[in-house]
């Protein structure tokens, strides 16, 4: 009898960080192929001074570093609108910062035919997350009512989880 070896072939899953980014602040999840929710939260800088320089290094970085991710997701590519030049100048800190990293980054951008009257609430996407996640269901916002105003941070942090549980496979 011959003696067989198996190979064996290890494959490093995917880890995904998707961000939904905001001038002073951004909500995050990491995410492991392809249910596994690692973290999620947010991350902000409320104070004078250079918030895109404190976003990265001191919020930013140490995510990366320490759940070391395969792809960086952002939502809605540069815009050519003279409002979101501060968020644009953000993101591309963003994929600068991933780069270095070693980190792919992968921008999401929405097609005007997948927009066609589906628009969803920031309550829909938090019940999509909350659906696709098992264990943000305790953490799902009340439905508001059309003349209340939404909490921000919370919101984020599902719009970040809607991102991984809308996209089919990066």
């Amino acid at each position: 009898m011959e003696n067989e070896v198996q190979k064996t072939h290890h494959t490093q899953p995917t880890r995904i960080l998707a961000l939904d980014v905001h001038p002073r602040s951004f909500g995050y999840v990491v995410v492991e192929t392809p249910n596994k929710l690692l973290d999620w939260g947010v991350r902000s800088h409320r104070h004078k001074g250079n918030s895109i320089d404190v976003l990265i290094r001191r919020r930013l970085k140490p995510l990366l570093e320490l759940w070391r991710p395969t792809v960086v997701v952002l939502c809605n590519g540069l815009s050519r609108q003279r409002t979101h030049q501060r968020r644009d100048r953000l993101l591309q800190r963003i994929a600068t910062e991933a780069k270095n990293h070693q980190v792919l980054v992968h921008i999401l951008v929405k097609t005007p035919k997948a927009d066609q009257g589906k628009r969803l609430t920031k309550y829909e996407n938090a019940r999509r997350a909350a659906e696709h996640f098992s264990v943000l269901r305790w953490k799902m916002p009340p439905q508001r009512k059309p003349w209340s105003i939404e909490q921000g941070g919370r919101q984020r942090t599902h719009k970040s989880n809607g991102m991984i549980a809308g996209s089919n496979g990066l």
